[in-house]
């Protein structure tokens, strides 16, 4: 079995750093991720590296052996890695659907310019993607604007438009014609995202309401709704830029309603402690993408 140098690399910087907390920043990685690629190389090695200590951790004496027969090499190693594989990937988080409709364009013009980082996509719950933003686990994050009271300081939004939320039905829906009243709303099977997401938040923010005000909610992705929507007789709470190709060819029709549907800010959020060359070139070829479709 061939042992990964980056697990001997983590290993010298929480040597020398002797503290997890430092050498998670120092490495940009979480906590908990350095902690289990320690006991990976632990369990390689079948010996007990670091110990802990009133400051925080100290190697042990097979650590410490360890340590200064690979210090130098390792160093060496990493930076013959650096000067041949140094391009650092761009970790984009992202959620499918924006993914497909709306965001494609801007891969495709990062592509073509042939740079030498690819992009990795993942899709998390947005909370979750915050935080590995702090984390610099991801590099850039686009979505709608995330309801948060705080941002941690080094996270910052730049918005970039206005997406609508809309209620849609089929052709076949009874009161298609004629404005919708909250009231009605209310008691209708109503099919939304999951409740934890922007677009539900943004829906009772709106109408000054709550969940438990309507009775009969469902959760379903963008792609089960519509396709729900399309064979019964029940209300879709979409976001309408997601799903506009289906709505020009009469697939599905927005709800007129007596009531307004705030539209929503969409972005993207970075750290401003992370920065490199091709991510600033992928965060400008968002920026324009976007300048150019409001004009």
């Amino acid at each position: 079995m061939m042992i990964n140098l980056e697990l001997y690399r983590i290993f010298i910087i929480v040597a020398e750093e002797q503290n997890i907390t430092r050498a998670s920043e120092k490495l940009n990685l979480t906590q908990p991720a350095i902690t289990k690629h320690i006991k990976n190389l632990e369990n390689y090695l079948q010996v007990k590296l670091f110990k802990r200590s009133n400051h925080g951790i100290v190697l042990t004496n097979q650590g410490q052996k360890l340590y200064e027969e690979i210090k130098e090499e390792t160093k060496f190693l990493i930076n013959i890695e650096n000067k041949y594989y140094g391009t650092k990937d761009i970790n984009l988080g992202i959620h499918s659907t924006i993914l497909n409709r709306i965001f494609y364009p801007c891969v495709s013009k990062y592509y073509e310019k042939d740079l030498e980082s690819k992009i990795n996509m993942i899709n998390h719950e947005n909370y979750q993607m915050l935080t590995e933003l702090k984390n610099k686990e991801l590099d850039i994050i686009f979505s709608k604007k995330i309801k948060i009271k705080k941002l941690d300081k080094n996270i910052k939004f730049i918005k970039l438009g206005e997406w609508n939320e809309v209620l849609i039905v089929n052709e076949n829906f009874k009161n298609k014609n004629k404005k919708i009243t909250l009231e009605e709303i209310k008691h209708s099977k109503l099919y939304m995202p999951k409740k934890t997401s922007e677009t539900p938040y943004n829906f009772f923010d709106s109408l000054n309401c709550k969940y438990e005000d309507f009775k009969n909610i469902r959760h379903m992705t963008y792609k089960a709704i519509a396709d729900t929507i399309k064979n019964s007789d029940g209300i879709g709470l979409v976001t309408k830029e997601f799903l506009e190709e289906e709505i020009e060819k009469g697939n599905l029709f927005i709800l007129e309603t007596e009531f307004k549907i705030n539209p929503i800010d969409f972005g993207i959020y970075i750290n401003t402690d992370n920065k490199f060359e091709n991510l600033n070139e992928l965060i400008k070829i968002i920026k324009n993408n976007f300048i150019n479709d409001k004009k």
